[in-house]
């Protein structure tokens, strides 16, 4: 087995968790790939890893190219392809109505039909002052660190794995790649946002420092359109 380690990163867990431990909303940061890099670096010293950095994972959904902000986002995720030490991984964004959206035009029609009004005038007036939304969601990012990680303990690449994730649906992931012999760490800015099973499975969690969080976060510009 070698002597090296690697980096696991969901980055929208990163950019959610880490946004709320700074006091920030996640719409209004994102993460700069080259500063958690040097964080997985630096962890041959915070850590005392005796092992050598071999690479990051990024994961991440993107938009599909018929959207409107793929072109933004297509943007963002070249820099992140092309910084040194990372490899980018990526899912796919569904869209969905909001969830909120038949409710509310249900109580809109039935407060116009109590009012005497004609629910479809009612309706056009909201629709002229509201847009709702559309609901989003990841898909595939999830399956796609399991694989790497599973595949590549497998192989012995890499004897620690540094997963910066926190979702129990990792629980089996940990124990899976465990087997093969390797360890897993488990790093958030958060302990609370990592689940119970997979902080017990792990063979350690280590905390992102608020410094660190705000170096791995930066302002999101406004051009940006990752959703």
């Amino acid at each position: 087995m070698s002597g090296t380690y690697a980096g696991f990163i969901d980055a929208s867990f990163l950019r959610a968790e880490g946004a709320k431990s700074i006091g920030q909303s996640p719409k209004g940061v994102r993460p700069d790939a080259q500063a958690v890099v040097s964080w997985f670096r630096y962890l041959t010293r915070q850590e005392s890893l005796d092992q050598t950095f071999l690479r990051a994972y990024w994961y991440d959904s993107a938009f599909d190219p018929s959207h409107p902000s793929y072109t933004g986002q297509r943007s963002f995720f070249d820099a992140i392809a092309l910084t040194p030490g990372l490899q980018l991984r990526l899912g796919h964004i569904a869209e969905g109505a909001s969830p909120l959206e038949q409710p509310i035009r249900r109580a809109l029609e039935s407060t116009a039909v109590g009012l005497d009004m004609e629910p479809g005038e009612l309706l056009a007036e909201f629709d002229r002052h509201w847009t709702f939304r559309p609901n989003r969601q990841q898909k595939g990012v999830d399956t796609l660190i399991a694989l790497d990680m599973v595949r590549l303990a497998g192989r012995s690449f890499c004897e620690t794995m540094v997963l910066i994730a926190g979702d129990r649906d990792f629980a089996e992931v940990v124990r899976a790649s465990q087997d093969f012999g390797t360890r897993v760490l488990v790093a958030t800015p958060k302990r609370t946002s990592v689940s119970r099973e997979v902080a017990q499975l792990a063979d350690d969690v280590i905390d992102i420092s608020e410094d660190e969080v705000r170096r791995m976060l930066t302002p999101r510009p406004m051009s940006y359109g990752s959703g």
